[in-house]
């Protein structure tokens, strides 16, 4: 008889916790790498960014070939002028060069700076659009494609979140 109630507890238990749950909750994803990159938005940015990046560069090619001349020069001169004038010249010109890295680092810096201020902006936007669409669509929860390692494709909402960011926002300008 004991065995039989240790059964029965045992039963009754496993009844009660092992039933399936089933929720009335929606759940969805969305990649947000193809939103950000792939929107027109996004690739306005990275647009303004590619353009801003390569006329950086220019620039700072021409002032690196005016350097190597520069630096030329100064080699030449090492066997005419005196010693300690040459050593001056060459402290003169490595703080040339420190100055042109140091320039070159913070324009670099501010050009990334530029990139995810826009980029956050964009982020907003979206987050903004997911709001709304949650709300209408009864959505309890909306997660990244990366954190997710198997999903049904019907659950994928980025292309519905980026045809709507497409209608929305256009372009977004680099801030100075």
């Amino acid at each position: 008889m004991k065995f039989f109630n240790t059964e029965v507890k045992t039963f009754i238990i496993l009844f009660f916790f092992l039933t399936n749950a089933y929720s009335n909750e929606k759940i969805v994803y969305i990649d947000m790498n193809v939103l950000i990159n792939t929107s027109k938005a996004g690739v306005s940015i990275n647009n303004q960014m590619k353009k801003l990046v390569d006329q950086n560069n220019k620039e700072y090619e021409k002032l690196e070939k005016k350097l190597v001349n520069e630096e030329n020069e100064l080699l030449k001169k090492k066997n005419v002028i005196d010693p300690q004038q040459f050593n001056e010249e060459i402290k003169n010109f490595q703080t040339k060069i420190k100055e042109f890295r140091n320039e070159r680092k913070k324009k670099i810096d501010g050009i990334s700076n530029k990139n995810i201020t826009a980029k956050n902006e964009l982020v907003d936007y979206v987050t903004k659009i997911l709001a709304e669409y949650s709300a209408k669509n009864e959505i309890s929860l909306i997660l990244n494609k990366e954190s997710i390692i198997i999903g049904k494709k019907d659950n994928d909402i980025t292309e519905k979140i980026l045809t709507l960011l497409n209608d929305k926002v256009k372009n977004i300008k680099l801030k100075n």
